[in-house]
């Protein structure tokens, strides 16, 4: 019984550390953000990061515009880098390292809030050579879960905007 209550304390003060540090599950953040439309200006105009970018405004209620807004998201383009980070003992690639990156920059009235910042996510993975199609899967799976960490990082950046 003591060490019951003894775990039970010891467990509610982790709990009260973590949630005193500012600790959150990701996409449980809960920060106002600035503005409730913006005027995206990209430099791919459907590249799949702004696809993304798009669902994630969309999910946190601020709506994109074409016609005139006091703020004016830019999104340059979408910067993909492949390299090779191991070798196998055939001397063929055996892990790959994924980057991507995307510059942005938010404007109000002309007047830069933030940016030009280049925004990045990396992956690493295995190819399996017995497995050309699954690692192809895998690689554009893991492009997928970068774009939408981009648009966490980015989301996080407007938050902070609006919290300041």
């Amino acid at each position: 019984m003591r060490h019951t209550i003894t775990r039970l304390t010891l467990l509610l003060g982790l709990l009260c550390m973590l949630t005193a540090c500012g600790f959150a599950l990701r996409g449980t953040e809960h920060g106002a953000l600035p503005f409730t439309s913006v005027q995206l200006q990209a430099a791919q105009a459907n590249s799949a990061f702004l696809q993304q970018l798009r669902t994630a405004l969309s999910a946190n209620q601020i709506s994109t515009i074409n016609g005139q807004s006091p703020y004016t998201l830019r999104v340059g383009a979408e910067q993909s880098d492949t390299r090779t980070a191991s070798v196998n003992g055939r001397a063929r690639a055996a892990q790959y390292d994924l980057r991507l990156a995307v510059e942005v920059s938010l404007e109000h009235d002309g007047v830069a809030l933030f940016g030009p910042q280049v925004l990045s996510a990396q992956r690493s993975y295995f190819e399996d050579i017995a497995n050309i199609a699954g690692s192809t899967e895998e690689m554009d799976l893991l492009r997928v879960e970068m774009r939408q960490d981009l648009a966490q990082q980015l989301l996080s950046r407007l938050r902070a905007i609006g919290n300041n």
